[in-house]
């Protein structure tokens, strides 16, 4: 038989869900007085406000008028402290805050998510050599690609990459990379003119500059070394474009809403939120 909690272990529950509630309290104002939201108005040439000004003006917000407190921060505040405010729900501004305080929570953790699961598939395919392989990548960006790698390329080494792609080649294959090349240089024009019109909008190089550059060879051949770095940028914007969704011809789909590119810790996460959700329906 379960007794009945004595007085003292009431007294420590009491002092436990106050040391909480200080706690929250605590770390909501070091997160708004870390950051940019206003605090007061302020003269031209005024020295900004001290982290410790900024915080003793929350403060004092916080204890007279928790609607406008959430107005002004509920931006800084995070999801961990949202339990401070219980006390407050009967409040419908202070609701509607806390109700935005969670979207934003879970459109930054869809954010994240998807970010981690494009990694994943990212170090998949990596690993699998056909999706960021030189010919791969050449046809998603030929311009780049010959600005960075295949300008530096000697003529042996041309002529190896191109039996390696085409090594075992049907008839019918060859056709289809026929049509593919033309589609590639096509690409590459459009890339080129985009490139060049980015160029003539950014044309703010000095006098000197220019004379500069004019004393610099038009014309080099580049070190292994240098070969080596150049390869190195090209394979990481690659890269980041693959996770910045730019692939125009890739079904994100097929990754962003496939759980199974999430990682262990990830699953775990998500099945012990899915339990609190459902257990919170009772």
């Amino acid at each position: 038989m379960i007794g009945t909690p004595s007085k003292d272990d009431m007294e420590v529950d009491i002092v436990k869900e106050s040391d909480e509630i200080s706690l929250m309290r605590n770390s909501i104002l070091d997160c708004v007085a870390k950051s940019d939201g206003f605090f007061k108005s302020q003269q031209v040439g005024e020295i900004d406000l001290t982290i410790a000004e900024k915080r003793e003006i929350a403060s004092n917000l916080l204890g007279r008028n928790v609607p406008l407190f959430l107005q002004r921060y509920w931006k800084y505040i995070k999801l961990e402290d949202v339990p401070f405010f219980d006390s407050h729900q009967a409040d419908y501004e202070v609701n509607f805050y806390l109700t935005e305080i969670r979207k934003n929570h879970n459109c930054r953790s869809n954010k994240v998510r998807v970010r981690n699961r494009r990694y994943e598939a990212l170090k998949k395919m990596v690993e699998e050599g056909k999706y960021f392989s030189d010919a791969e990548m050449r046809k998603r960006s030929p311009f780049l690609y010959d600005q960075l790698i295949g300008q530096h390329l000697t003529e042996n080494e041309r002529i190896s990459a191109y039996k390696e792609q085409h090594k075992d080649q049907k008839f019918s294959s060859f056709l289809m990379d026929q049509l593919e090349r033309n589609q590639e240089n096509y690409l590459f024009e459009c890339q080129k003119d985009e490139d060049e019109a980015v160029v003539e909008e950014e044309d703010d190089d000095t006098e000197e500059e220019s004379e500069l550059e004019e004393d610099i060879p038009t014309s080099r051949t580049v070190t292994e070394q240098e070969k080596t770095l150049l390869r190195n940028e090209f394979t990481n914007i690659m890269y980041e474009n693959f996770l910045a969704g730019k692939d125009k011809d890739f079904d994100y789909s097929s990754v962003d809403n496939n759980v199974e590119y999430d990682s262990v810790h990830q699953r775990n996460l998500d099945e012990e939120e899915k339990y609190f959700d459902e257990d919170t329906e009772f």
